[in-house]
């Protein structure tokens, strides 16, 4: 009999330890996932950018509205190793920033012709441009 008792007190731990342990986490981890789902879907607006890091929040969004999630864009006018940079190169992911000639450009502090650029497409954004060549 004692041995019985023993057997199902420990049976007893073990469910109030899965009681425990599992329980909660099977309770909100569904509504976490759904959360993180939505954010990753949703606007890209909800990151935030890095303290001191200024763009043209505009041309990132005419990037990601026009430019396919397959293409390159070449840069003029700034340095890809500049903080500013590596964010917009994260927001606009999976497109790619390259110093190589591309078909798309983004033209920072100056017209596409001054930089010596033919478009077949351009979009102006306050003092930057996208170019599609």
């Amino acid at each position: 009999m004692k041995r019985a008792i023993a057997l199902a007190l420990r049976h007893l731990g073990s469910l109030l330890a899965v009681a425990v342990l599992v329980v909660p986490v099977a309770l909100v981890a569904p509504g976490y996932l759904r959360g993180e789902l939505h954010r990753a879907n949703g606007d890209w607006s909800v990151f935030t950018p890095p303290p001191a890091v200024k763009y043209n929040e505009a041309l990132t969004a005419g990037v990601m509205a026009h430019v396919p999630s397959h293409a390159s864009l070449a840069t003029v006018g700034a340095h890809l190793g500049a903080p500013w940079t590596r964010w917009v190169a994260y927001v606009i992911a999976p497109r790619r920033l390259t110093n190589a000639p591309a078909q798309w450009t983004m033209v920072f502090g100056e017209m596409p012709q001054h930089a010596h650029l033919h478009p077949v497409r351009s979009w102006r954004y306050g003092a930057d441009w996208l170019v599609e060549r």
